[in-house]
């Protein structure tokens, strides 16, 4: 079959381009023709979209000094090279009607994963929720995730009646089923983000090693609660390690971390898998943390967006890994994974996820 697959791919995010290859890269290994539909932003092309991006970050941060700006140039220049090489790109078409065209040449389109129908990402671009010219049992939600735990009105009444036509529905978190319950009537199965559907031997195929040794790896994307940095530097003390920090550019200049920004996605799975121990507020940080069987913990942050790593490490019964209040976290009471179970719990949910995409493929 020749499959379509709408998501975020071209950013500077490590999630989002490592879920985008992922997807693309299971479905050849089940034998089909997949690619990512390359329509990211219809009526602003890449490029632009990207500079935008990309000047926002390095003006803020030639404030700080010019070791910043440098770091922001490398970094945009991997994830770049990385979204080139590495995810199988159609040809662009950036307009509605290119989009409406192009799909025709699918047998299915899939939406999905990641935060595709957060309303603040999407920005009523319906194309995320395939609002496209072709029959709604060619169209396949896999994995994306809401980001939020309800829409406002207005957002019920957009992007639902989308939702309910697609004709194979699954989702991220719990959070986001009882959503589509709520509004359509219909059951949303839950499956595992396209990351976990590759093994941790498929990732070690495209990993850069990791440059540094004996170190924690403190992984953030949005402001991470207040009281983490401490939490982190009592870790590593504790264990005598180093810190190795990817955060926001307003980071870099923060002392007792070594600085890792300047990484793109490949070296990104190398310092999760060379690390002694991880500590993340990222969903995809838990995830790879999870593959790479780290010892690790997951600092959850004061909003709705907890869900998807809630849902994640509840299911493998790693519910111990989350912290929730910071200031009352009792590290030296947190025990060491033993990953049998979750492994187990992995692979059972892992094959019910492929046994979902093998289904409504066949259809």
């Amino acid at each position: 079959m020749k499959i379509g697959i709408i998501t975020y791919h071209c950013s500077n995010n490590y999630g989002a381009q490592l879920q985008a290859y992922a997807i693309c890269h299971f479905l050849q290994k089940m034998g089909h023709e997949a690619e990512v539909i390359d329509c990211n932003t219809i009526g602003v092309g890449p490029i632009f979209m990207w500079s935008l991006e990309s000047l926002r970050a390095i003006f803020g941060s030639i404030r700080n000094n010019f070791l910043s700006l440098v770091s922001e140039r490398k970094r945009y220049r991997l994830f770049n090279e990385f979204s080139r090489n590495m995810i199988g790109l159609s040809k662009p078409c950036y307009t509605k009607v290119e989009l409406d065209k192009a799909c025709k040449n699918y047998d299915y389109i899939i939406t999905g994963s990641d935060q595709v129908w957060h309303p603040m990402i999407c920005e009523g671009n319906t194309r995320f929720f395939l609002d496209l010219p072709i029959p709604d049992n060619r169209k396949i939600a896999y994995a994306p995730s809401f980001g939020v735990s309800e829409y406002s009105k207005e957002e019920v009444d957009e992007y639902m009646p989308l939702i309910s036509k697609i004709g194979h529905l699954s989702v991220r978190e719990e959070s986001g089923r009882r959503m589509i319950k709520k509004y359509t009537g219909r059951d949303a199965k839950i499956v595992v983000d396209p990351t976990m559907l590759l093994t941790r031997a498929d990732w070690d195929k495209i990993l850069i090693p990791a440059k540094y040794q004996k170190y924690l790896f403190y992984f953030t994307i949005l402001d991470e609660p207040n009281g983490t940095d401490e939490l982190v530097r009592k870790i590593a003390q504790e264990k005598g390690l180093e810190i190795v920090r990817i955060g926001t550019v307003r980071d870099i200049m923060k002392r007792g971390f070594i600085n890792a920004r300047a990484n793109g996605p490949q070296q990104f799975l190398g310092l999760v898998r060379d690390a002694d121990f991880v500590v993340t507020t990222s969903f995809h940080g838990t995830v790879f943390s999870i593959l790479y069987e780290k010892q690790f913990l997951c600092v959850l942050n004061n909003n709705d967006r907890n869900s998807r790593m809630e849902t994640l490490l509840s299911g493998l019964g790693l519910d111990s890994r989350m912290i929730r209040n910071i200031h009352n976290s009792k590290i030296s009471k947190v025990s060491i994974i033993n990953y049998q179970d979750a492994n187990a719990r992995l692979a059972e949910l892992r094959e019910e996820s492929m046994q979902f995409l093998n289904n409504s493929i066949k259809e």
